[in-house]
């Protein structure tokens, strides 16, 4: 065997490829770009991070809610399971596992109070994110935390809305109902990241910037989701054959992951795709065409009557 020639033709291919992706970045500046800005944020540590504190934080959190108020979270638990793809049968393992009246008795009201305040955690860690994309200054202290305990408690909220509004679609059938189901469903979660992002970052970066993360953020995690209700529950279902409730938590934990890389890839495609000097130059191109549309579409104000140059006020 010719190990100095084996290794002198990698060394080739692998200097062939490398030019070939310097080439590419030259003609594309936006992937060069991309790729500078992963490596800025960390991409990996802060996927990590925010399923560590999903994980850490937000499922205790429903756990307890449950046990405490049933009927107010009930829908909320459901939908997190639905879309986790843990489906009823690794959640009927947890009811096995957990017993509400335990729960409540081993938790109490302060337990209840400490575990709210500690599920904020999960809040922080997705602040973090969108400031470190967007280069803010991190604000922590009083008003940091009441924000990000408002915005969990919106989103636990949100969750019971988004349940009621599945049950409400659900009957739509065929291609075109099931077209119309994924267009509001990622409508709606379009909107809740955008008014995350906004709230998260207090308003320092503008709406129409932040656009773009949301939509992509809200389309793509609709596309997880459907795909996970496909391919997380047989996982889920050897995990717990095998591990029990620990094979439970660890298939939540990946998916967690999976939730998290698309969070931080859309947000961070939002900003480069919104900044980058090309996509601007076509956005402004458009500019005319949208003014001259609502130039033509607004009624035209009437012209005020000329005065005829002949006519003469009437004397005394």
């Amino acid at each position: 065997m010719d190990i100095a020639g084996t290794r002198e033709r990698w060394r080739s291919t692998y200097q062939m490829r490398r030019d070939q992706a310097k080439d590419l970045v030259d003609r594309i500046p936006i992937i060069g770009r991309l790729i500078s800005e992963f490596v800025r944020i960390e991409f990996i540590d802060r996927c990590m991070l925010i399923a560590a504190q999903g994980l850490l934080a937000l499922v205790p959190v429903l756990v307890v809610l449950s046990a405490f108020f049933p009927t107010l979270v009930g829908d909320a638990v459901g939908q997190f399971s639905s879309a986790s793809g843990v489906g009823k049968s690794g959640t009927t393992i947890i009811q096995n596992e957990l017993d509400p009246a335990t729960v409540r008795t081993h938790t109490g009201y302060i337990g209840l109070a400490i575990t709210i305040f500690s599920a904020t955690s999960f809040s922080r860690a997705i602040q973090r994110m969108y400031e470190r994309i967007w280069a803010c200054k991190h604000i922590g202290g009083v008003s940091g935390l009441r924000r990000c305990l408002l915005w969990l408690i919106g989103w636990l909220m949100t969750l019971q809305i988004f349940a009621a509004i599945k049950g409400i679609i659900s009957g739509l059938d065929g291609l075109l109902g099931n077209g119309f189901e994924f267009f509001l469903q990622g409508l709606l979660m379009t909107g809740v990241w955008l008014v995350t992002s906004w709230a998260l970052l207090f308003g320092r970066v503008p709406w129409h910037r932040l656009l773009l993360g949301a939509a992509l953020t809200g389309y793509l995690g609709v596309i997880y989701n459907q795909g996970s209700a496909l391919v997380m529950p047989p996982y889920v279902r050897n995990n717990a054959e095998q591990f029990g409730t620990l094979g439970i938590i660890l298939a939540v934990s990946s998916w967690l992951i999976g939730y998290a890389a698309i969070m931080v890839a859309s947000a961070l495609l939002g900003r480069v795709i919104s900044e980058d000097p090309t996509v601007r130059k076509v956005v402004g191109s458009w500019r005319p065409v949208v003014a001259w549309a609502r130039r033509f579409s607004s009624p035209a104000a009437p012209t005020p009557p000329t005065a005829d140059p002949d006519s003469r006020p009437a004397g005394p």
